[in-house]
């Protein structure tokens, strides 16, 4: 009998096919296990705050509660950001510390330290940041463990950066090299006392980025963003230059307000508001491998809460910082010095109760001045310290006593005006008509002994005082104090509170 012949083409064919489906296998398995390759379009998150200005804690109204450091830290932490993370960068427009006692008494240095616990990664220098001078200013950038930034300020005699400034910074999120570039108002000279900013120069914005964004490029940077103490009004102007050198974004302050969501020609803008009462959080995302934003997506985030509702989370450990310089406040400034029962509002009842105190300290003298914004915050109901008139006034100008003819007078009122004691004025286009207290008109031929605030008198805001007489004396007082003797004296209480006597037209110019 034959046995059967085992077929081997077949047997062979089989075997072949099954080591073919085995090495596929394999290859689909390889290809399941592999690493992906690198998605070239990166995600990066900025958030971003501005005029900060040292509020620390949350300011109140009769219905919500706004701001405070813990407050927007706990509400950046809902968000996603992680101080030191990767895929983020936390970022000021400058303006950081002069505003309520707690930051104005400390020249900044708390607000610096809450700052650095927050895991800020640069701020632009505001004109505020030169309100104790360049020497302070100079300390606070040592304190602080990010970059203060500006690209246009520089030295007048040598075109170089002063020394605690840099043009920009690189850092690296998400994979993608951010030149964070910053920019300073140019009107800083104006609205900043001329000594404490001696021997700068705020240049050309267009003409510092031009500068900037190639130099930036050539150290590596992908992406360029702006940020910048100018207003966002003022940063429509720079459009068609960000357009030019690829910025798809310019993050604005210095003027308080609030814009979200405006792009033109590829380039968005921003405006934060102030105080920590919101914070932008904008979302980028950049092709590495076509080097271009392929999408932006910008939210305002607004820290706030109504009084009678859940009080806003709180970071603990910031919480803890801001009680700490709290409590040194407290210790320094709380001497309580009168009582007010309903308050006094920005306006003119704080304009008196300054200027008039200044005529009445001071009775030698016949009128007294002061620019509109030297006024911040109103005095909040209740008992009044030495913290609260420093948070009305926070600057540190003395009172300077200058001689002065009616007719400069006038000239100051038609070029600048300004909140007056001792006589009332009106403008009309071009003209001023003013009368003194007496009931008489200003005579411009007259000699008037005048009280203005040191900032004033050295060229601020654009006042002619020191041009006009450059022999003004300093009184050697800083603006606050006549204002806290003369509240002592009037021994107000709950029963005879502040605002009646301003009421009453009880404040006297004289002792």
């Amino acid at each position: 009998m034959r046995k059967p012949r085992i077929r081997a083409i077949p047997f062979i064919a089989a075997v072949l096919l099954l080591i073919g489906l085995i090495l596929a296998a394999g290859d689909r398995l390889s290809a399941m296990f592999a690493p992906a390759p690198s998605d070239p379009v990166r995600r990066i998150t900025l958030f971003y705050t501005s005029d900060e200005e040292g509020y620390l804690e949350p300011t109140r109204d009769r219905v919500r509660s706004y701001g405070g450091s813990a407050q927007v830290m706990a509400a950046l932490r809902q968000r996603g950001y992680l101080p030191g993370g990767e895929q983020s960068l936390l970022l000021s427009g400058g303006d950081m510390w002069t505003g309520p006692a707690i930051s104005t008494w400390f020249e900044g240095e708390s607000t610096v330290a809450v700052m650095n616990a927050m895991g800020y990664q640069a701020a632009a220098i505001g004109n505020h940041e030169f309100d104790f001078g360049q020497e302070r200013l100079r300390a606070n950038r040592k304190a602080a463990r990010f970059p203060f930034l500006s690209a246009n300020l520089t030295v007048k005699d040598t075109g170089e950066r002063p020394d605690y400034a840099l043009p920009y910074i690189l850092r690296e999120v998400n994979g993608v090299k951010v030149a964070v570039i910053g920019l300073t108002t140019r009107q800083t000279p104006g609205i900043v006392v001329p000594d404490n900013i001696a021997g700068l120069e705020v240049t050309d914005y267009a003409e510092a980025l031009r500068r900037t964004v190639p130099r930036a490029a050539a150290e590596g940077a992908e992406l360029p963003v702006v940020i910048a103490h100018v207003c966002p009004t003022d940063l429509h102007t720079l459009v068609p230059v960000a357009a030019e050198l690829s910025i798809p974004l310019m993050l604005g302050g210095h003027c308080h307000s609030v814009v979200e969501n405006v792009e033109q020609k590829g380039v968005r803008i921003i405006g934060p508001g102030a105080h920590w009462q919101s914070f932008a959080q904008v979302e980028i995302a950049f092709d590495k491998a076509a080097r271009k934003v392929v999408h932006t997506r910008a939210d305002l985030v607004r820290v706030e809460h109504p009084l009678k509702g859940t009080p806003l989370p709180s970071d603990p450990a910031i919480a803890a910082i801001v009680a700490g310089w709290s409590k040194k406040a407290e210790a320094a400034l709380g001497e309580v010095i009168g009582y007010t029962r309903a308050g006094i509002p920005r306006g003119q009842p704080l304009y008196d109760l300054l200027l008039h105190s200044w005529l009445w300290a001071y009775p030698e003298a016949d009128i007294a001045i002061s620019n509109f914004g030297g006024f911040r915050e109103a005095i909040a109901p209740g008992e009044i310290t030495r913290a609260d008139i420093l948070t009305t006034w926070p600057f540190n100008n003395d009172i300077v006593s200058v001689d002065l003819t009616g007719a400069q007078l006038v000239e100051n009122l038609r070029r600048c005006g300004g909140a007056a004691a001792g006589l009332t004025y009106r403008r009309s286009g071009e003209e001023v008509e003013a009368t003194l207290d007496s009931g008489r008109p200003l005579d411009p031929a007259a000699t008037y002994r005048v009280l203005v605030n040191s900032y004033m008198y050295a060229g601020g805001d654009h006042y002619l005082f020191k041009t006009q007489n450059p022999n003004g004396t300093s009184l050697g007082v800083p603006m606050q104090d006549p204002v806290i003797r003369w509240i002592q004296a009037q021994k107000t209480s709950p029963q005879h509170p502040l605002e009646t006597l301003l009421q009453d037209k009880a404040l006297s110019p004289r002792r």
